[in-house]
């Protein structure tokens, strides 16, 4: 009888012990993002924002557990469209718990000024998911905060220096979609972001957003709720490179169904504003 009984614990340990297993392959496991392979023959990968929506962040930290397991050990930079200040808190990832870390970073004043869809919800849970990635891999992803002015150069220059202190070889980059492009559009005073890190010596894969439709916030130039034109197309969620795109404003695009809006990290209304660089009016 007590051997049947150590028999049945013994199993039960297994099984439980299988059950935990399992559940932590799943919880550090990625969500697939067909496609993304493709990109594997870019040193830099530039993800085109659709600022204000929960869709672009979303498809980026899908992105980021993909690049950051395929990389494993070797160093990365992963850039994010932030103010430079951000850098104090990501410079902390190594020698400082990711949780201490998050609870400065979330209570930073960026988030409390919704001035245009960088300071969403939606990139406030990117910002949060992207720390504890980075603290998971021991420091081999490097997160940087891009928003040197003007970004377009600065940003560009910033990304390649921490690229080679850091002895990176590969980035994955989330910036305003206008700043992804390879070209230059009217309005634009340099060439855009993507097109000085490659002119640094950098091979380079830009990525425009697609949509069956939707809507975003974004400043163009009232800050405001804009319709996302659809461009409808079969699947889910995807990465799609355009094998002749070099005269193309962007190299490829990933695709989601539809685009809905992400608000202030504070649950309140999107705001209607004109400037970027004031506060925003509470309404109107």
């Amino acid at each position: 009888m007590l051997g049947l009984v150590r028999t049945f614990v013994f199993a039960s340990l297994m099984v439980v012990s299988a059950w935990l297993h399992a559940s932590s392959q799943g919880a550090h496991a990625c969500s697939p993002l067909p496609g993304f392979d493709a990109a594997e023959g870019a040193q830099v990968v530039v993800f085109g924002d659709m600022h204000g929506t929960v869709e672009s962040p979303a498809v980026f930290a899908r992105a980021a557990c993909l690049f950051a397991r395929q990389r494993g050990a070797q160093p990365v930079v992963i850039g994010l469209e932030l103010p430079e200040s951000f850098n104090a808190y990501f410079d902390a990832l190594g020698h400082t718990p990711a949780e201490a870390i998050w609870q400065k970073a979330r209570h930073d004043v960026f988030w409390s000024e919704f001035r245009d869809g960088r300071h969403s919800a939606a990139m406030y849970d990117l910002v949060h998911r992207l720390i504890d990635l980075s603290a998971k891999t021991k420091g081999s992803v490097h997160l940087l905060a891009l928003a040197r002015q003007p970004i377009d150069v600065e940003g560009a220059r910033l990304l390649v220096d921490t690229m080679k202190s850091a002895a990176a070889r590969r980035a994955l980059v989330l910036i305003g979609n206008a700043h992804a492009r390879m070209f230059r559009m009217d309005g634009q005073n340099s060439e855009p972001f993507a097109r000085n890190v490659q002119d640094a010596g950098f091979s380079v894969l830009s990525l425009n957003a697609r949509a069956g439709g939707g809507y975003v916030w974004y400043c163009a130039p009232e800050c405001e709720i804009h319709p996302f034109p659809p461009a409808p197309e079969e699947g889910g969620v995807k990465i799609v490179v355009q094998p002749d795109a070099t005269r193309q404003p962007w190299r490829g695009y990933y695709y989601v169904p539809e685009m809905t809006l992400s608000h202030p990290v504070d649950g309140g209304e999107l705001p209607r504003h004109t400037r970027l660089d004031k506060p925003s009016p509470a309404s109107g």
